[in-house]
């Protein structure tokens, strides 16, 4: 942690970075192992996230518990969204090259189209309302069981489900609008 402290400027900063990583430390890490499920790679995203942290300091100082702990899943999120990414390139650059395998069209198509729809439903996501959208992310893109998100959240279990549900109904209805399913 001391590595850290040395990229920031403010003894207050230092103090609140600090109290973060005591916190926040070992559940970001569990979270990381939870999605990758290699020890080494979820400690290299832990420590990415808590270098991510210094920099934007200024999202973090006077913020609640709620908004931190979303903060630092987001960025743990992001950073295994991009590693993943990478890895899932070189496998298939390697495939290709190695064993002459290539897309169909109609692969290419599907892949596509798949990509396209995770893109608009991405966004239609990031234009949810609090508590929707924290939900969905919980849930979702970080893999959290209802109990957890009923912990983190300070809510009842019943009431993330309902939430979970209102918002997939949310999502869907803007989908089919858009001309995605039926």
């Amino acid at each position: 942690m001391i590595t850290y402290l040395q990229l920031l400027d403010t003894q207050q900063e230092k103090t609140v970075f600090a109290v973060l990583y005591e916190k926040y430390h070992r559940q970001l890490y569990n979270r990381a192992m939870h999605l990758v499920k290699d020890s080494a790679a979820a400690e290299d995203l832990v420590h990415e996230t808590f270098l991510t942290v210094t920099k934007n300091m200024d999202k973090i100082m006077g913020a609640d518990y709620m908004k931190n702990w979303g903060y630092l899943l987001t960025i743990l999120q992001h950073l295994t969204f991009n590693e993943m990414k990478k890895q899932k390139k070189i496998s298939s650059h390697d495939m290709e090259t190695d064993y002459g395998w290539t897309a169909s069209e109609k692969n290419i198509e599907d892949e596509y189209i798949s990509r396209e729809t995770a893109v608009l439903l991405a966004k239609l996501i990031r234009q949810l309302d609090y508590p929707y959208r924290q939900v969905i992310c919980l849930q979702y893109y970080n893999g959290m069981k209802t109990r957890e998100i009923a912990e983190v959240m300070n809510l009842s279990r019943e009431n993330v489900k309902k939430i979970s549900k209102r918002a997939r109904e949310k999502l869907k209805k803007q989908l089919i609008e858009r001309g995605y399913g039926g």
